[in-house]
């Protein structure tokens, strides 16, 4: 059997939870594709960033592949080439906090802190409490639906197996849920 085959037999059963196939998979591929990270990153903590988010985004939804969609080493540095790409874009440009002018004087840069200002802290603190307390007047399965796709990031399908529920009702407890906090929000502000 080829490396092509053996991924995609290990991503299928990493798709039913199947904890040695992940660990099999990363034996098998994690040194490429580190090459590819570490190619496109130049560094190899980014490379390792990288490589992390690859294998969770594995694990987590390996079942999300399309039907008929052929998964292979190829298709892994792929994967493993645009999350490097997209980690290099997401970086802020590294500046050094001192200069000197003309006149070879040294200056300190004033840095903006990262965090929201007072104000928007306690915007965001009123927004909160109104969340909370249109939160409360969901019933409880629809409100713990979702609290599964917006706080554990679970899809719709996700959810129906966790909750033990049709699908659709997923979909329109989500639907509903959705428009109900938007009118209790709108209706508090």
């Amino acid at each position: 059997m080829d490396d092509r085959d053996e991924v995609s037999q290990l991503l299928a059963r990493i798709a039913l939870r199947d904890a040695k196939a992940f660990e099999a998979l990363f034996s098998l591929v994690a040194s490429r594709l580190m090459a590819v990270a570490l190619r496109v990153t130049q560094e190899p903590a980014m490379a390792e960033d990288v490589l992390q988010e690859v294998f969770v985004s594995i694990w987590n939804r390996s079942e999300a592949a399309a039907p008929g969609q052929h998964r292979t080493l190829a298709w892994l540095c792929v994967v493993t080439r645009h999350r490097a790409i997209d980690l290099l874009r997401k970086r802020k440009p590294e500046a050094s906090l001192y200069w000197r002018d003309e006149e070879g004087e040294e200056h300190m840069h004033d840095v903006q802190a990262e965090g929201a200002s007072p104000m928007e802290q306690l915007l965001g603190h009123e927004d909160d409490a109104r969340l909370t307390r249109c939160m409360g007047t969901l019933e409880p399965e629809p409100r713990r639906a979702l609290l599964l796709a917006f706080y554990d990031g679970l899809t719709h399908p996700e959810i129906a197996l966790r909750m033990q529920r049709p699908l659709g009702t997923v979909k329109a407890w989500t639907r509903r849920s959705l428009m109900r906090l938007k009118g209790c929000m709108e209706a508090l502000a």
